[in-house]
């Protein structure tokens, strides 16, 4: 039986929100220098809220550690929200050089690209580790 934990509802709230800003976000897409890392920004925003969100309903199915179970919620958040702001921040200062596809035709000075590149980076880096130990904390599922 699924039921709601306090960081599972923490999970949906801080979803639910991520959502809001990123709908915000979409109606802000013509302001951007570069509009298709804006659309890119906001199909990250809507997309990762959607799975905190599902994270938050699923969390009590979660068997890890009380540190690690944790680390993975807020740290998958804290990922997820890191690469939103690298990929809104290359949308309005042209820095493209860690996300070629969405920023062709753009680029921005050293400081900007360097900003980017730390953002994704970390936030990528931190949502693949967050996501393997919920895949791991989710694993007992399979043997019930």
């Amino acid at each position: 039986m699924i039921e709601l934990t306090q960081i599972g509802a923490h999970l949906i709230f801080i979803g639910i929100a991520f959502f809001l800003v990123g709908l915000i976000q979409g109606a802000l897409i013509p302001a951007a220098k570069n509009s298709r890392m804006a659309l890119s920004g906001h199909l990250t925003a809507v997309q990762c809220a959607m799975a905190l969100a599902i994270f938050g309903i699923i969390w009590s199915l979660v068997e890890l550690p009380y540190y690690l179970e944790v680390f993975a919620a807020y740290g998958s958040a804290l990922g997820f929200i890191l690469i939103w702001i690298g990929i809104t921040f290359a949308s309005l200062t042209g820095a493209s050089k860690a996300l070629p596809i969405a920023g062709a035709g753009f680029s921005a000075n050293l400081s900007a690209e360097i900003m980017l590149k730390v953002l994704v980076g970390i936030g990528s880096l931190l949502s693949l580790i967050t996501c393997a130990l919920l895949v791991f904390g989710l694993l007992p599922l399979l043997s019930s």
